[in-house]
């Protein structure tokens, strides 16, 4: 497969990397893909190693979701590919555009049972937006800007590219042409103009309006243009970001207002975190419209009265411009919907001040509220104190990342990881519970090596504990299994690793903790003895 002089197919991949403006690597290193490090140093694109190949993907979800730009992951061939993929899944159900690169056997013993061979696109194919494979290195440029169109337009996800090690190492006399810069552009499709103008006036017609939006619609630019048309309609909007649907601790009730609504704009798919959309789910007569980037996911599970086909920040743009000709009555239904959240607040407000030994959920997040600047990185883990944080540090306040509709647990530290470098001037912090520390508590090692500060906040209670409340409500409390923990110190294993440790067992003492491990300048780790308690989002 070799030429006699030129550049390598690692090298054209990085090249392509760099042209498409990526600055970072998310990997852990293997064999297969060596040649890309070296090809990587030469063109200044940092390479942050991580101790699994699964909390490469989660830092790569991290930064693309706080840097509205694809995210990079880079791991070795088959048990690398196979590692990275409850991360990549995370990113895929968050419609984060991560590019998932893997070494690959090589292409010259494809079918002959090489080392490590793997049908690695199939494995892929069902957690991402699409996955190829190169067979020569003057196919990669191209595939690279394919993949960085694919990966951000219409719902974003991931994209994966399974690269052989021969095709990384072969070396061709004349390098292609590189691609346009248009060529890893997204292209953004607005809806009809007739059927924004429908909405609108549907909308409009409505007292009781809201905005329903899937995970991307609540970043960046589609963001922005979603809090224009709040604040122009003053239409309410939730987010749709967790498996617990409407029942999100961070809505603190609010997701009630569904069954209140008389017109609803989904901006999502119709799936299981709004109830399928099935007519239970909304208030009888709601009028429902929904807009998706492709026609075949309108009304997949249940009908509705319209359709919007296009991407969600020109239709957005179109629904503000349009809104503009309306009067809107929406000011008493905010009103109801704000009362809905004071209620549901004050009916766990002194549990903030909570005094109890072990330490309440709540008291522990409402201290972290209390130190953390406004505009710093939260990591929201999976389990139920990742549960209390969520309710208690909200979205307004921070740039948060959870762990999405997936509803994987352990991508907290990771994430706390990726979003420091996606945000180096902001602190970054993560909640996360006892069970959940362990999946990725090696990635302190990454932190201190790579100098990247953050602070875990570690809920303990000994316990599984969403399980082992499910355990207790459906069996009783003498057929609980495997649910059990011990009360570890977490706190000593990150001082271990080179960061910084303490541990909280009274309430007076998490405020000075906390302030102590933001102050530290390392990767800390406060480790608070709470209640096991069953999450607000599961309380009557």
């Amino acid at each position: 497969m070799a030429g006699t002089s030129g550049t390598t197919g690692a090298r054209l991949l990085i090249d392509a990397l760099a042209r498409a403006g990526a600055t970072r690597i998310f990997s852990l290193s293997g064999n297969q893909i060596l040649p890309v490090y070296d090809a990587a140093l030469d063109a200044g694109i940092a390479v942050t190693d991580t101790r699994h190949e699964s909390a490469a993907a989660h830092m790569a979800d991290a930064w693309a979701r706080l840097r509205d730009e694809p995210g990079i992951c880079l791991v070795t061939a088959a048990p690398g590919h196979t590692n990275a993929l409850t991360g990549v899944a995370t990113a895929f159900f968050a419609e984060s555009p991560v590019l998932w690169l893997s070494g690959g056997s090589e292409a010259a013993h494809l079918g002959m049972g090489g080392f490590q061979e793997l049908d690695q696109t199939t494995i892929a194919g069902p957690v991402t937006k699409a996955a190829w494979r190169a067979e020569r290195a003057d196919e990669i440029p191209a595939l690279v800007a394919r993949a960085w169109q694919t990966m951000q337009e219409g719902r974003p996800g991931p994209v994966h590219l399974t690269l052989p090690a021969d095709v990384l190492r072969e070396t061709i006399a004349e390098a292609p042409a590189p691609p346009p810069g248009d060529a890893f552009q997204p292209r953004r499709r607005p809806p009809a103009a007739g059927s924004v103008a429908r909405a609108v006036a549907i909308l409009a017609e409505a007292t009781r309006p809201l905005l329903l939006a899937s995970p991307a619609v609540t970043r960046g630019a589609a963001e922005q243009r979603l809090r224009e048309l709040n604040a122009l309609t003053g239409i309410p909007w939730f987010p749709l970001e967790s498996p617990r649907g409407l029942q999100d601790p961070v809505l603190q009730g609010r997701g009630a207002a569904v069954r209140r609504a008389d017109a609803v704009l989904l901006l999502a798919p119709q799936d299981f975190v709004i109830g399928f959309a099935r007519p239970e789910v909304f208030a009888p007569g709601c009028r429902l419209i929904q807009l998706a980037p492709d026609a075949a996911e309108l009304a997949s599970n249940a009908p509705i009265e319209l359709g919007l086909v296009g991407d969600a920040e020109p239709a957005l743009a179109a629904l503000l411009e349009a809104a503009r000709e309306h009067h809107w009555r929406t000011a008493g239904w905010r009103d109801e919907i704000e009362e809905m959240r004071q209620r549901a607040h004050a009916r766990l407000a002194p549990e903030e001040r909570s005094e109890a030994v072990p330490i309440h959920p709540l008291r522990l997040a409402a201290e972290l509220r209390a130190v953390l600047p406004k505009g710093a990185s939260m990591a929201q883990d999976g389990g139920e104190f990742g549960q209390w944080a969520r309710w208690e540090l909200g979205r307004d306040d921070y740039e948060v990342v959870v762990n999405g509709k997936f509803g994987s647990i352990g991508s907290a530290i990771p994430f706390a990881i990726g979003a420091k470098l996606a945000r180096p001037d902001a602190p970054s912090v993560c909640c996360l519970g006892d069970g959940t520390f362990g999946f990725h508590a090696m990635e302190f090692d990454t932190a201190v090596r790579h100098g990247i500060p953050f602070v875990a906040v570690v809920g303990n209670d000994a316990a599984w504990s969403a399980e082992r409340h499910r355990q207790l409500t459906l069996y009783g409390a003498d057929r609980i299994v495997a649910s059990d923990l011990l009360p570890t110190r977490y706190d000593g294993l990150a001082r271990a690793l080179g960061g910084y440790g303490e541990l909280v067992e009274q309430p007076d003492e998490i405020r000075p903790a906390l302030e102590r491990a933001l102050a530290s300048g390392r990767p800390a780790c406060v480790n608070v003895m709470i209640q096991g308690l069953p999450s607000p989002a599961a309380l009557p």
